[in-house]
């Protein structure tokens, strides 16, 4: 009995007072005001590429379109465009979620190109001023690693730019502006019916 007692004791002096002996979840909280860095690229965007990539149209169209998931600390979002003839050329998604330990974004992004999938990037983004800036690391299709540095700017409720500048030698290099894009919002194009 005496055992008894003092396991009893022992156990509500562990669970503290005004506890019970199951744990409670923490309350829920909304995202911080960083989760909505990206919210600029909710909704749907019509967008005009411009590329310096072998074997890609120089220019090029298609649809951008943006959602949140994750209680507002994350969105998902699904890139493709297409060429004059509507032959899709490239095509892609992104997981981005809002790090609160690193105030980060921590993204994965997952493309399609010529009907083959599955190579996937790691990207690290962040606020810079009034841009975000994001470098991505990835295989290209012949198995290099690449480096993409992107930035998102001139952001506006129905327009903004997109530029990455490009390395395949480990960031010895860089192509300028290998990829520009402008976005403008809810604009039906050919690709997007």
């Amino acid at each position: 009995m005496h055992h008894r007692v003092t396991f009893l004791a022992l156990s509500f002096a562990l669970l503290g007072p005004g506890r019970s002996g199951a744990q409670q979840a923490p309350a829920p909280q909304g995202p911080p005001p960083e989760a909505s860095q990206f919210d600029f690229l909710l909704g749907e965007w019509s967008v005009d590429v411009t590329s310096k990539s072998h074997g890609t149209p120089p220019r090029y169209h298609g649809v951008w379109r943006a959602a949140k998931t994750l209680n507002g600390l994350g969105m998902v979002d699904e890139y493709g465009v297409s060429d004059d003839a509507g032959r899709i050329v490239y095509a892609g998604t992104t997981l981005r979620v809002f790090d609160t330990k690193t105030a980060t974004w921590t993204m994965r992004y997952v493309d399609e190109l010529g009907g083959a999938t599955g190579r996937w990037s790691e990207l690290v983004g962040v606020k810079q001023g009034s841009e975000m800036h994001v470098e991505q690391r990835g295989q290209s299709p012949d198995g290099r690693t690449t480096i993409l540095k992107i930035r998102y700017y001139n952001i506006q409720p129905d327009h903004f730019s997109w530029s990455a500048d490009r390395s395949s030698d480990g960031g010895a290099t860089w192509v300028p502006e290998y990829l520009r894009l402008e976005a403008t919002r809810g604009v039906s194009t050919p690709s997007s019916k």
